[in-house]
């Protein structure tokens, strides 16, 4: 019997090493009967296991070993199930004993791989139990490759077992300590990348016990080095930058050493280029990942610095760079001048303009004045340009300065300097504007177009027209408008060069003078649109010339949009019939003027608004396809492929043993289509109608897709337009929008409930609240469902907001961090504020269009997952402790529930009222305004409720805001507006509260009009107009003393904006009315003592008709 086991596995394993060798054919079909045999071995579990697992360990044929291994590991947890428990127990020997006889190395990681993975598919069931016993047994081997193929496989299994792992990190310590110091260097790396693997997985406490590991982990780095084994020196370093991203604390108390270990390497010129790069890449990912403890670092910045500064004089003054027809140098090799400029941005924006502009500033005037060597030169102004973003508030002071570096260089005698003195200019232009431009347009525009003469340097000339994109960026009509026509001038000549790169910019560079000169660019239409004209049709089908095309196509639909509709209409015909036919003829995946297309139509559209409508056939339907298109995703096998190169255009990142891969240059057009539409779909309203339903398919699931954070925002923006587009097609479409809601709403409020970027969030929680608003009360009163769950996810998102802001203060403190550090806090949590705001705007929201309805999930907790109701977040808001912005949103929440939640609404009146009493002299003044308004609110619905809750008390802070000496000034004068409106309101609904009635009375009427706050100014005069009409004794005070300021008030509000249409229209028969009830001697005396401009305006509204 057991000769008959034997005989049929030896035919089975002998099958199995068939199909093997077939797979491996260059025939196909022969390859395709194979996978078909190999899925009918499947049909037994346990012999197909077997079978690999024999072939794997015993074969002859070192290629069929690695075959089989590879197959066993891919396929073993599938079949494991399906195989006998003597089968198991047989395979997990066969694989722990071949780990052991494997003479070949890569055939041994094969096996160890494969045990890998067969481990975190048993072992967590307890199904391995003799692994980790093996393991630690053969880690203490005598056999160096025994000890090499244990830790090889502990560093895997953090990734599939840490639970199991967890109880022996002690054990582990300490075999990885022996591991580190092992005589042979093979073990070392080994032992490296298990320590990196834990430190990688494990939270930073559980990381904290491996930090005296730190300087043996260094080992496999300089023996390396010393072997002259620079592969697996660079592996060793790849490993602690790892480290160094995911637990950056681990190398806090021993960073002195390390930073010591890379600075050499990164500063050893007789290394090669990508071992130094990568060095340096462990430096400034210290910058980024522990900036405090870096700075605190005694000479860190004046040691790195120099360094990549050094790393930029590695260039060589190639005859490519001047034949080059393209600026963008993406597709060249990654040098050490590329990784000293990437670094020294870093450097700058991690450890800020303090640290690093003193050192910087002593650098560069000595490269910028080596005269001898034009290398030092060129690093020195691109050395200005990479620090310009993160020493930003430092340059600020002495910007002439800087600025006047560049411009010296304006002239150098190398044309590779002046490039780098034009890219520098350009920069600053972005990092500095629109200061820059408002203050030194005299100096760069004069002295860009002078460059633009360089005939025999066209990468000079074209860079000089790329530095005018730049500054115009941020040039208002006023600042670009005097040197318009000899900087168009010079643009036109450019445009008739015979280099590509020549014309590329100097086109870009028109468009960006006509976005910023808007209308004044009318004048010089005639002359570059017949030109931009031919060379679109010109060039047509020129694949070299598909860039210069899509610029062209850029430039015409930017000055289209300057220039304005009357003018542009002349030619959109034409334009637009090219562009439909470019698209008609198909484009290559690759096409550069597929981007530059779609921001045509957008742009065009927003100039011809309705006029647009007719074209929308030839546009949708490639948008639509663009936009709908799936995101290319490869599952790779990460355990075979990690060597090998990344595809251009595709990023990857790596879960378990497999490696995910997106195309992102398709997802960036995707992103681009989506956003074309969202914008045909603002601009057009209702002309949109015949593809909205198309277009919500399209968007509504994008709003969850998490491959490209901007597919998400413009698909949420565009979803309350398409609202609104159905929605204006009138009461008949109410149905239409009723279901156009119903399918947009659930899937929005998933998205926001399970959106990670909080940048993203911001722009969700925007259109929740205008999606709500465009449908109105009628639907959102039957919607009380999507209602009650839009109100739970905001207090989730409160609840989230919390928990992000605690993390970050426990991260300050642990970290120690200082004022840099804390301003870039600072920075993140301004986000999340923001978020806060629109969150405050969707209440308003929702209560004015749900009313009473809202308050019953506004009360409501969410049991299910511990979050308190939406109340109890704002009244803990209401703390004097919390931040002012917080105080402020919860104060406008509760006016907001005052206001429009009815007789439940009201009721808040008497428990928030001591706190607007209290914040109402606030020294932040939106919580001052945000408070007073409060007040009004509580006055004008509040009732009987206002006296209860001491509304006569709020007289004396409203009345302290409105006397104060900076009442008027710009930072306060929105909160006294809203400090009067409220008087108003007391004047006019809770008289009995206001006890110096005439005080008060004199109080508001000489502060009238408001002038500042347009919408509460408008409700406010309203007041005031009615307080007329009442004809109220007190209005006009004692002896009618306050007659002449009512005449001013009126006088001064006739006219203007600052009453609503209805009040504008009474007004004047409100100030007739009065005039006929008061005495007239009194009313002649006090409007004789007003301006002659009052009066004339008082007589024309009294003797009209």
């Amino acid at each position: 019997m057991a000769h008959t086991e034997s005989d049929a596995a030896a035919a089975a394993t002998a099958a199995m090493e068939n199909i093997l060798r077939q797979l491996q054919s260059p025939n196909n079909e022969m390859r395709n009967e194979a996978e078909a045999a190999f899925n009918a071995a499947k049909q037994r579990p346990g012999t197909c296991l077997d079978a690999l697992c024999t072939l794997a360990i015993t074969s002859n044929d070192m290629v069929m070993r690695a075959a089989a291994a590879v197959l066993l590991r891919r396929t073993a947890i599938e079949l494991w199930e399906g195989a006998t428990e003597d089968t198991k127990i047989v395979i997990k020997q066969k694989l722990l004993q071949g780990v052991r006889s494997e003479p070949n190395a890569n055939n041994r990681k094969k096996l160890c791989d494969t045990v890998s993975v067969l481990a975190s598919g048993v072992a967590t069931q307890g199904g391995w139990p003799e692994l980790f016993p093996f393991l630690f047994e053969m880690s203490k081997s005598p056999s160096s490759h025994d000890r090499e193929s244990a830790l090889y496989i502990f560093s895997q299994l953090p990734g599939y077992i840490s639970t199991l792992l967890e109880p022996h990190l002690g054990t582990l310590h300490q075999l990885f300590h022996v591991g580190l110091n092992d005589p042979d260097q093979m073990v070392r790396v080994a032992a490296l990348k298990a320590t990196c693997s834990i430190l990688n997985t494990f939270e930073s406490s559980k990381c904290k016990s491996f930090e005296d590991l730190v300087p043996f982990m260094l080992r496999p780095v300089s023996e390396s080095l010393n072997a002259s084994d620079e592969d697996t020196a660079r592996t060793s370093i790849e490993m602690l930058i790892d480290v160094m991203d995911t637990e950056p604390r681990f190398w806090r108390n021993h960073l002195e050493i390390v930073v010591a270990a890379m600075l050499s390497v990164a500063s050893s010129t007789s290394l090669e280029e990508s071992t130094r790069q990568l060095g340096l890449e462990f430096l400034t990912s210290a910058a980024e990942k522990l900036p405090t403890a870096c700075r605190k670092l005694p000479n860190f910045a004046s040691s790195v610095i120099p360094v990549a500064m050094g790393m930029m004089l590695e260039i060589e003054d190639e005859s490519e760079w001047y034949a080059k027809d393209d600026d963008d140098d993406d597709a060249m090799d990654y040098t050490n001048f590329d990784a000293g400029q990437e670094s020294l941005d870093r450097l700058a924006i991690s450890l800020g303009g303090k640290t690093v502009l003193p050192i910087a500033f002593t650098l560069i005037p000595q490269f910028l004045n080596n005269a001898d060597s034009w290398t030092h030169r060129h690093a020195g102004l691109l050395a200005l340009s990479q620090i310009g973003e993160g020493c930003e508030r430092q340059i600020e002071d002495q910007l002439g300065h800087v600025i006047a570096l560049a411009l010296q260089r304006f002239g150098d005698p190398h044309p590779r300097v002046r490039w780098a003195a034009i890219n520098c200019v350009g920069q600053m232009c972005t990092d500095f504007g629109p200061r820059i431009q408002r203050e030194f347009h005299g100096q760069i525009l004069p002295a860009l177009i002078a460059v633009m003469d360089d005939a025999g340097n066209p990468r000079v000339q074209s860079h000089a027209a790329a530095a005018v994109i730049n500054f115009c960026d941020e040039a208002t009509p006023e600042i670009i408008g005097p040197y318009m026509e000899l900087l168009l001038a010079k643009l036109l000549t450019l445009l008739q060069s015979n280099r590509k790169i020549t014309q590329e910019q100097a086109v870009t560079a028109v468009a960006a003078v006509a976005d910023a000169a808007a209308s004044l660019f009318s004048p010089f239409y005639d002359t570059f649109m017949p030109l931009l004209r031919k060379v679109l049709t010109l060039a047509t089908g020129r694949t070299e010339l598909r860039r210069l095309r899509g610029k062209v196509m850029e430039c015409i639909s930017l000055i289209g949009l300057s220039v304005g509709r009357e003018k542009f209409v002349q030619d959109a015909e034409q334009v637009m019939d090219i562009l439909v036919r470019t698209q008609g003829r198909g484009m290559d995946a690759d096409d550069p003027q597929s981007f530059y297309l779609m921001q045509a139509y957008a742009r065009i559209c927003r100039c011809l608004k309705d006029l647009f409508i007719p074209y929308l056939p030839y546009v949708m339907p490639g948008l639509l396809e663009a936009a709908a298109q799936k995101p290319d995703i490869e599952v790779l096998d990460a355990l075979d492929d990690e060597d090998e190169e990344e595809d251009d255009g595709m990023e990857t990142i790596r879960i378990g043993d497999k490696r995910i891969g997106i195309r992102t240059s398709a997802l960036d057009d995707k992103a681009t289509a989506v956003g074309m539409i969202a914008c045909f779909v603002a601009e057009l309203g209702a002309g949109f109608f015949p593809y909205v339903e198309q277009t919500a398919q399209v968007m509504v699931p994008l709003l969850k897709f998490f491959y490209h954070d901007e597919c998400r925002s413009s698909a949420a923006s565009c979803c309350p337009d398409l609202i609104k587009c159905v929605a204006a097609r009138g009461e008949s479409s109410m149905a239409d929008v009723k279901q156009l809601f119903n399918f947009i709403m659930p899937t929005m409020l998933d998205a926001i409930s399970g959106e990670p970027d909080v940048e993203v969030l911001v722009v969700l929680v925007e259109a929740l609240g205008e999606s709500i608003n465009a449908v109105g009360p009628a639907v959102i009163a039957e919607e009380t469902a999507q209602l009650h769950r839009a109100v739970f996810i905001i207090a989730e998102l409160l609840q989230d907001r919390a928990e992000r802001k605690a993390e970050r203060a426990q991260q300050a403190l642990a970290d120690e961090w200082d004022e840099e550090e804390q301003a870039d806090a600072e920075l993140e949590g301004a986000k999340d504020d923001e978020m806060l705001d629109l969150i405050g705007d969707a209440i308003e929201i929702m209560l004015r269009n749900a009313g009473p309805a809202f308050l019953s999930a506004f009360e409501s907790a969410e049991h299910r997952r511990n979050i308190p109701p939406l109340v109890q977040t704002f009244a803990h808001m209401l703390a004097p402790e919390r931040p002012s912005n917080e105080r402020r949103v919860a104060l406008c929440v509760f006016c907001d529930v005052i206001e429009h939640g009815g007789p439940g609404g009201v009721a808040y009146t008497e428990r928030v009222l001591p706190a607007m009493q209290m914040y109402c002299t606030d020294e932040d003044p939106s919580v001052r305004q945000a408070a007073a308004y409060g007040i009004g609110a509580c006055a004008k619905f509040g009732g009987e409720a206002f006296a209860r809750a001491g509304g006569e008390g709020v007289l004396g802070p409203l009345g302290a805001v409105v006397s104060a000496p900076q009442a008027r000034s710009e930072e306060y004068e929105m909160s006294t507006d809203n400090a009067i409106s409220a008087l108003i309101k007391m004047l006019e609904f809770q008289t009995a509260s206001v006890l110096d009635i005439n005080g008060v009375m004199q109080a508001v009427l000489s502060y009238l009009p408001m002038k500042c706050d347009l919408p509460e100014a408008k409700s406010a005069h309203g007041g005031f107009l009615r307080l007329v009409e009442r004809g109220e004794p007190f209005l006009y005070g004692p002896d009618f003393v306050n007659l002449m300021n009512i005449f001013r008030i009126f006088a001064e509000l006739l006219g203007t904006e600052l009453m609503d249409d209805a009040d504008i229209a009474r007004s004047i028969l409100v100030l007739k009315s009065m005039y006929t009830r008061v005495p007239e001697d009194k009313a002649r005396l006090a409007i004789s003592r007003l301006t002659s401009t009052h009066q004339a305006r008082l007589q024309a509204a009294l003797s009209h008709p």
